[in-house]
């Protein structure tokens, strides 16, 4: 019901893209960063209103965008009253077309920065645009439907309150979607109707009782058979969605965990950071948050030079174009530095220690720890010491030079991943940067930890 762009994105977001660290043993070596305060400075005011401090309900000055420094900073309720004025003018010249109306994203998106809100902001302007619209806009179906799916969106279905909100707008959507068959709405498309029960079925599995999940499965495979029946290879990365979130929901509803993913995930991951990028481009804060996504997945199916490359894009951009505070910024910072952590056993150790650099030529290492798992490192505890290199046995995804051999001489200086062990063998299986090279099986000895990435090569 909403334009096609903005349906897919939609879609493509419905998974909630904050990443958890997939391999623990790294939590103890880096800290987690926390999001920036958005406490206002002194001398702070609300753009629209001018006025500086709480307005006259207590309510304070609010900033969840990619706005620096003293500007941005504003009071709800002006930010809704804005919202609701730029919808009327427009739609007194006559330009709010459905299209046009979800283009312009006022009540999702910072006047100034231009960048989506964040934090508790979308909670207050989405009750605020589905009331709007109910009142100004109620005889025009397709456009209840899109407010209605914009505020499930941001519904916790793990609070009562807004569980019953969302079972009401669940009904309701349902409701409406029958009225636009019977009349044959043409804004009604594949898309569309796929996106709606994605996320009614989203919302279900987000409350996460045994009922909700039977609703929400049923829901996601509509969704599916939807897409599979009518649509066209443009939307298999919509399908891919749609089978993740159904997999996730008949997981939790076998009693079992949710598969962990690996390479299986990763196209579809891929698939969907690559429509945004393609949508929204890649300095929209929903790109740079599927992009962490993915660099995590990528990391726990021991990608790690592809999403050490990858992070390194994301924190230039988040940078640029949400500033250092900003915390997708510093999200993807934490993740960069847990990747740039190199650990490895030593010997018969059975915990592992972090490797620092080499010496002598690269015959011995300096190395670190113990790392213990799951707990912080305390560094009194911790022992710097030297290690001949060949004692060193390399954790799955580390990032490694090929060196010293004979047989394959051309292929010394080549960097990948440690991915796999072959234990008939007693070598580490290596896939190279380089795609067309593949992989390789490799001695210990052979191998060198890459402690920075050398600059890509045009590995395309």
């Amino acid at each position: 019901c909403t334009c096609l762009c903005q349906v897919k994105i939609n879609c493509l977001l419905s998974e909630d893209p904050t990443p958890d660290d997939p391999r623990n043993i790294m939590s103890s070596a880096s800290q987690s960063t926390s999001a920036a305060s958005l406490t206002p400075p002194d001398g702070a005011s609300c753009w629209l209103c001018l006025e500086e401090g709480p307005d006259d309900s207590g309510a304070p000055l609010v900033r969840d965008c990619s706005c620096r420094g003293h500007s941005g900073f504003a009071h709800l309720a002006c930010l809704v009253q804005y919202a609701e004025s730029k919808s009327k003018d427009l739609a007194e010249r006559g330009a709010l077309t459905l299209r046009e109306f979800f283009q312009e994203k006022i009540f999702e998106q910072c006047p100034n920065c231009k960048q989506t809100f964040q934090g508790n902001i979308p909670y207050g302007m989405t009750t605020a645009q589905l009331a709007f619209f109910e009142r100004e806009f109620k005889d025009v179906q397709s456009w209840q439907v899109g407010a209605l799916m914009k505020r499930i969106h941001v519904l916790d279905g793990k609070k009562e309150a807004d569980r019953i909100e969302g079972g009401e707008i669940c009904t309701k959507m349902l409701s409406l979607i029958d009225e636009m068959k019977k009349n044959s709405d043409p804004s009604l498309d594949v898309l569309a109707l796929a996106t709606i029960y994605q996320e009614i079925g989203i919302f279900y599995y987000r409350v996460d009782t045994k009922q909700s999940l039977k609703k929400g499965k049923r829901c996601l495979e509509i969704s599916r058979d939807i897409v599979i029946t009518f649509g066209g290879r443009e939307l298999q990365c919509l399908v891919e969605a749609i089978k993740n979130n159904l997999a996730n929901v008949e997981a939790r509803l076998s009693g079992v965990s949710i598969p962990n993913e690996k390479e299986s995930d990763l196209s579809s991951i891929r698939a969907r950071y690559n429509c945004l990028l393609q949508a929204v481009g890649q300095n929209d804060i929903r790109t740079m948050e599927m992009g962490t996504l993915l660099a995590s997945k990528l990391f726990n199916a021991y990608h790690t030079i592809e999403a050490s490359r990858l992070l390194d894009r994301l924190v230039i951009i988040s940078r640029r174009v949400h500033g250092s505070d900003h915390k997708q910024t510093k999200i993807a910072e934490s993740w960069r530095q847990r990747l740039q952590l190199r650990c490895a056993f030593i010997g018969s150790e059975q915990q592992p220690y972090q490797a620092l650099r080499y010496e002598d030529d690269g015959d011995s290492c300096i190395v670190q720890g113990p790392v213990p798992k799951n707990v912080p490192r305390n560094d009194d505890d911790c022992q710097t010491f030297s290690v001949p290199s060949v004692e060193i046995s390399f954790l799955l995804g580390t990032p490694v030079m090929l060196h010293g051999l004979k047989k394959a001489a051309h292929l010394n200086g080549e960097i990948g991943d440690v991915r796999e062990y072959c234990t008939l063998s007693g070598r580490c299986v290596v896939h190279l940067e380089d795609k067309d090279l593949k992989p390789v099986k490799v001695k210990n000895e052979n191998l060198r930890i890459v402690f920075d990435l050398p600059d890509p090569k045009n590995l395309d």
